[in-house]
């Protein structure tokens, strides 16, 4: 009988470990409340010029391709060192006219610098063949990143 229940026990806690174990994932990804742009009811100059403002006066951003006839806008890549590691981020903007109004469609891509172990050999020597954009992956943890630059927008075409 004491084998049995020990048997069960044994049967019993991996049970509760493994559900314990899926429940102990990671938060899920917030996903974006603009997933296909935002209609703003203005002129097309007019949200260009706020949306210009906002990226490359107000964020201090740094202009990589700037296309006004195409609607588009892409800065160049902003580093940050913190506690977590190196991570750098972008923004591309995408306008359009429409019959009520502008539709602007911003992505704000975050990348979180790979973490290399110093003791490789292997690593430093590909990286010392790799471009300058290798050792970098895309963070999907947050699709929402680009949100507030939209409430931000907002605020400015009041």
């Amino acid at each position: 009988m004491k084998k049995m229940n020990r048997a069960a026990r044994v049967v019993c806690l991996a049970g509760i470990i493994i559900v314990c174990a899926g429940c102990a994932h990671k938060e899920p990804a917030k996903e974006s409340r603009y997933p296909d742009g935002k209609l703003y009811p203005a002129s097309y100059d007019k949200v260009w010029d706020a949306v210009h403002t906002l990226i490359f006066t107000d964020l201090g951003c740094v202009e990589k391709k700037v296309n006004k006839k195409k609607g588009s806008m892409e800065t160049e890549w902003v580093s940050q060192l913190s506690t977590e590691g190196t991570s750098r981020w972008r923004i591309k903007a995408q306008l359009q006219h429409k019959q009520d109004g502008t539709l602007v469609l911003l992505d704000k891509d975050v990348e979180q610098r790979e973490v290399i172990d110093k003791n490789d050999t292997r690593a430093k020597e590909k990286s010392k063949d790799q471009n300058p954009n290798s050792g970098w992956r895309h963070n999907t943890d947050d699709s929402a990143a680009a949100d507030t630059l939209y409430q931000q927008l907002e605020n400015k075409l009041k």
